[in-house]
């Protein structure tokens, strides 16, 4: 279709055809991979049957914590 709109002329070769795959199948199981890496937790509780509560974080200072020390 694009052949008859644009005149195109190119030839792609299979190892040009075989790396356009390689590459949309790395960025979809990257993809996945990071999913499961940041949703691990959530994904973890769900399969125990848990209700998932996302750790809080310090509420202390460390700066504040060395400066009060000195004293």
């Amino acid at each position: 279709m694009f052949n008859i709109l644009f005149k195109l002329h190119y030839y792609l070769n299979p190892g040009t055809g075989s790396l356009i795959v390689q590459l949309l199948a790395a960025g979809v199981l990257g993809g996945i991979g990071i999913l499961i890496k940041v949703f691990w937790a959530r994904i973890k509780a769900f399969f125990k049957g848990e209700k998932y509560v996302p750790p809080q974080p310090e509420t202390t200072d460390p700066v504040l914590e060395e400066n009060t020390s000195d004293e």
